[in-house]
């Protein structure tokens, strides 16, 4: 684990998850990292405390995804930070002087869910409690506690923030830490 930027306490990262750009990935304390997802750093990759990325899940593309305290990448999610435009050569394979990546940032806050086969596209976000339902497209930043769905995701309801604070979830600290303030 020395080779990441930062490892947490009590973190695990399981024997077969692709790890590229160990460099740049900060793990928090809790945290963990199931066999067969792909995690490149890109410019970086912050994993906040109490996460969970979960197998056959990825995040790619070489721009920075930041991930808060108790936040999710289900089984078989995507979350995308950059991509090759098509006014070049659209292959990683292709020399540098051909291609035009253009990298943003990705934000999954505290308590946010990306659920089973969604996918994130570059310079979207999850607000605080937010969920992208499974099988979701976010095009566009996700507000605190809604529930979007759908190809694009578009809103479906809201997720009461009160049923976590009634079961002790700290929900006003962690709204007042939102990664989005940043």
């Amino acid at each position: 684990m020395a080779r990441f930027a930062h490892v947490g306490e009590d973190v695990q990262v399981f024997e077969h998850a692709l790890i590229l750009a160990p460099e740049t990935i900060s793990i928090g304390d809790g945290s963990r990292i199931d066999d067969y997802c792909r995690l490149e750093g890109g410019e970086a990759l912050e994993i906040g405390r109490n996460v969970h990325v979960s197998s056959f899940s990825s995040i790619i593309g070489g721009g920075r995804c930041l991930i808060g305290d108790m936040g999710d990448v289900a089984h078989g999610a995507r979350v995308i930070t950059g991509s090759d435009q098509p006014d070049a050569a659209m292959s990683t394979m292709s020399p540098a002087e051909w291609r035009h990546v253009e990298l943003s940032t990705i934000v999954i806050d505290h308590l946010a869910f990306l659920a089973s086969g969604a996918v994130m596209l570059p310079g979207t976000s999850l607000g605080v409690g937010a969920i992208a339902a499974a099988g979701s497209v976010v095009t566009q930043p996700i507000p605190a506690w809604e529930i979007w769905s759908g190809v694009p995701a578009r809103p479906l309801r809201t997720r009461d923030r009160r049923a976590l604070s009634a079961r002790g979830v700290p929900v006003d600290e962690l709204e007042a830490r939102s990664l989005l303030l940043r």
